[in-house]
């Protein structure tokens, strides 16, 4: 049998998944026979498919009629199992068999259907555009061929990936959705604040949870605890899963009788971050105070203001009486006449808590203290200013100019004045400001960084290429970057450390276990392939010229 001459499509099981993809295929022209023994969803699954050539039975035997079998119903290996075994008993014995099986190994369900049998992997049910696809050993060419022509003819875009529990995207997303889920279950973080965290944080369409909801919760369940099995209590189901889905709801503002006014923002730092934070203070109208080390960086820094000001689009009036409200200095003391002072220096706490320690000496008492962190404790530097009330953590993003996310960071001693200072500025500068607990990563890191470390365990195995993995994470998983682009964004150094941290620190007992960074992560550090800092050297480039060295 050919390609061309594939006409009849057997779909077995009419939940979520097998009803869309009986909806796709017979939207194609292809006649597909449904296999439900549930009276309720085969209701269900022919309102959805409407007036396409689909017949409905439930009696597996019915399957000796296709040119093709998809099995769709739910995960536990068992199931799939026994379900394999019935088809393979009807069909045909050149008629490939393609199975939904996520957490278990196509190679590993073999036995149970002799022949040619495949594995179709993907994100979620409802949005089928893009799936990987897996051959079990012996699965030959033309079977792979005649699969992928009718899922594209049904609009199903397929790339062909290893066999792995989880497989890529898939199994990389469900990892991420599960830590999001634990992190609401410890209390850590409430709903909506995850939400809106990972959405502008991560640059999803949705949040974590309403992926979860929309995957279905007994499905997620279902899988995780197949890749809990075979992977470890990383994949451990969330309780939260337990239950229907969480309801998200704006939080009210809080309620603060008086809120001190922000005139003057100093920072501390030259780099980008720093740079970009005071672009942030002066398009909002503030003046703005930035300390560096030397006049050389104080020059460089007002530059990169400058450039961010004119990238925006402004008229040059508008740069100008902008740049009239900045000023750069290299004396410390010049904090004494800000109502807000912003520590964007290098990620190191002793470095930090000395600053601190200045900043509580310096600074007019009610002065708000921040600092940028992206990972260490803002407790730490806190007690090292000697007026803890006072500090707090803005987690800005980077570009920071340009990100709406500001992770607003409370300690048990911060004070209310300070948190109604910096959501009021937050607020009046254009920024969403999710609050949090002072804990390793605080929101969107404690996902993020996990997630990076995981894909760079996929890439341990030399049959998974950076290029699959970007575009199967981007094609099949909706994510907006691939995750070896998004590293060598935010460098292999930053990951490691923050990777490092949740790692060391996990024993603040709220989520899974964080696993110790990847080898890959340490080699990319040790030599230096940072991603973009590194002039874009990063991980393709190692990876590459360790292909290279290896073949000779």
């Amino acid at each position: 049998m050919t390609v061309s001459t594939v006409h009849t499509a057997a779909v077995v099981g009419l939940g979520t998944a097998g009803t869309e993809l009986a909806r796709r295929l017979s939207g194609a022209g292809i006649r597909v026979i449904g296999v439900e023994p549930d009276g309720e969803a085969v209701a269900r699954a022919l309102r959805a498919v409407g007036s396409g050539p689909v017949e409905v039975t439930s009696r597996v035997a019915a399957v000796a009629a296709a040119d093709l079998v998809l099995e769709a119903v739910p995960e536990p290996e068992a199931a799939k199992r026994a379900v394999l075994t019935a088809i393979a008993g009807h069909r045909r014995a050149d008629v490939p068999i393609v199975t939904t099986a996520l957490s278990t190994p196509v190679a590993a369900l073999a036995d149970a259907a002799p022949g040619p049998l495949l594995a179709l992997r993907f994100a979620r049910a409802d949005r089928l555009d893009a799936a990987e696809l897996a051959r079990a050993p012996g699965a030959p060419d033309e079977a792979l061929r005649r699969v992928v022509s009718t899922l594209a003819a049904g609009g199903v875009t397929t790339h062909e990936v290893p066999d792995r529990p989880g497989s890529l995207a898939p199994g990389l997303l469900l990892g991420f959705l599960n830590q999001a889920a634990w992190m609401c279950y410890d209390g850590y973080v409430e709903p909506e604040v995850l939400e809106t965290a990972v959405r502008l944080g991560c640059g999803w369409r949705e949040g974590p949870l309403g992926v979860l909801a929309a995957i279905g919760h007994r499905t997620a369940t279902d899988i995780l605890r197949g890749l809990q099995q075979r992977l470890g209590e990383r994949y451990a189901p969330a309780p939260l899963l337990a239950g229907p889905p969480v309801a998200v709801s704006p939080r009210p503002e809080p309620v603060t009788d008086a809120v001190p006014e922000v005139r003057t923002v100093a920072v501390l730092g030259s780099g980008t971050m720093a740079t970009g934070i005071a672009e942030v203070f002066l398009r909002a109208g503030h003046r703005t105070l930035l300390v560096a080390r030397t006049e050389e960086k104080v020059a460089e820094a007002r530059a990169a203001v400058e450039f961010g000001l004119l990238r925006t689009g402004r008229a040059t009036e508008e740069v100008t009486e902008a740049l009239g409200r900045w000023s750069g200095h290299t004396e410390v003391a010049v904090v004494a006449q800000a109502d807000l002072v912003v520590e964007a220096v290098v990620e190191d706490l002793a470095v930090k808590r000395r600053i601190f320690g200045e900043l509580g000496a310096l600074c007019r008492p009610g002065t708000v203290l921040a600092t940028t962190t992206s990972a260490l404790s803002v407790t730490a530097c806190a007690t090292a200013s000697g007026r803890p009330r006072d500090v707090l953590g803005l987690h800005f993003f980077n570009p920071a100019a340009t990100m709406d996310l500001v992770e607003l960071v409370r300690t048990e001693h911060t004070g209310e004045s300070a948190l109604a200072a910096a959501r009021a500025v937050l607020a009046a500068a254009g920024k969403v400001a999710v609050e949090c607990e002072d804990r390793t990563g605080f929101v969107v890191n404690a996902l993020l960084f996990p997630y990076l470390n995981d894909a760079l365990t996929a890439l341990e195995d030399p049959r998974v290429q950076p290029a699959l993995l970007d575009t199967v994470m981007k094609s099949v998983a909706g994510q907006p970057l691939g995750p070896t682009r998004l590293l060598d964004m935010v460098g292999a150094d930053v990951a490691l450390e923050v990777q490092r941290r949740l790692h060391q620190d996990q024993d603040q007992g709220r989520g899974r276990p964080v696993p110790a960074p990847t080898d890959l992560l340490r080699r990319l550090v040790d030599r230096g392939f940072l991603g973009r800092k590194s002039a874009g050297r990063g991980v393709r480039v190692l990876l590459t010229e360790e292909a290279r060295a290896g073949a000779t």
